[in-house]
């Protein structure tokens, strides 16, 4: 059986434009390489603007559906999986900041390219050609400066950097998944939702979130949840498109039990 999927209307965009005579996408174009400085054709520009809604509303419920696993991960002590999860949640939602800020990520082969929403732009390369490193060092490039989650360094690191190591050392480095024992990780946060329930920890993660986003103790989970409040609010200011009612019911089944009301109904945009 071959799994058959869908790309991203911005990649697809793309993809159309760079496929030559051969009817290979970027093989035309030196497999991608070529591809750099290239100026967005004016019909390309109309076209992602047209279509960024739908991306922008799907990399929304990713980053949505990976912080609820990531959340109710965390709550049954599987903290390696709540770990990778909630890393996921940020880069999507980065994706998701990136396009409602009109920039456009993509990918030819070997070659990620980025290029903002704006006559005469150019296709570029980022920092790092790798998917997740390309978009947190755009992003970072573009918009630290005015990122409240960028004001500070967490063990010498940018905070997003230094969720993406979080995810990478679990996932990749560590010999072994220690669930369902804490880690250093995850010890302070398992004592404070032991003591006080989710609602009130995730609570004061937002009214204190300053002192919390910064902290290697509470950050793995601090980060996630503010970052994406951040962006529920980010896409209801750029698009119209909503999440539809099946994503809905999956979310509030989720979170229900785990976040404020309150909290639930922002993270599904509710008006």
């Amino acid at each position: 059986m071959t799994m058959t999927y869908n790309t991203s209307k911005c990649q697809e965009i793309f993809r159309n434009r760079f496929t030559g005579p051969s009817g290979e996408a970027f093989v035309d174009f030196r497999s991608g390489a070529a591809i750099k400085g290239q100026v967005i054709d004016p019909s390309d520009l109309v076209l992602y603007r047209s279509e960024k809604g739908s991306d922008i509303i799907n990399f929304y419920y990713k980053a949505l559906l990976c912080f609820s696993e990531g959340l109710a991960a965390c709550l049954r002590q599987n903290y390696t999986w709540a770990t990778i999860k909630l890393y996921y949640s940020v880069y999507f939602g980065l994706r998701c900041s990136l396009l409602c800020r009109d920039i456009v990520l993509v990918r030819a082969a070997n070659h990620l390219y980025k290029i903002r929403l704006s006559t005469g732009e150019q296709y570029e390369k980022p920092a790092e050609m790798t998917d997740h490193g390309g978009a947190i060092k755009t992003y970072v490039s573009l918009f630290g400066t005015t990122d409240f989650f960028c004001s500070n360094l967490l063990e010498t690191k940018n905070s997003y950097l230094w969720l993406k190591e979080c995810r990478d050392i679990v996932n990749y480095r560590d010999e072994v998944f220690h669930d369902p024992n804490t880690t250093v990780l995850w010890s302070s946060i398992n004592a404070e939702i032991t003591a006080r329930g989710s609602k009130n920890v995730l609570a004061d993660f937002v009214n204190s979130k300053g002192s919390y986003c910064f902290s290697p103790d509470f950050a793995i989970l601090a980060i996630p949840f503010n970052r994406l409040l951040v962006v529920a609010q980010e896409v209801k200011n750029e698009i119209a498109e909503r999440l539809v009612p099946n994503q809905k019911e999956w979310i509030r089944y989720i979170l229900q039990q785990n976040i404020s009301q309150e909290y639930i109904d922002i993270l599904l945009l509710e008006d």
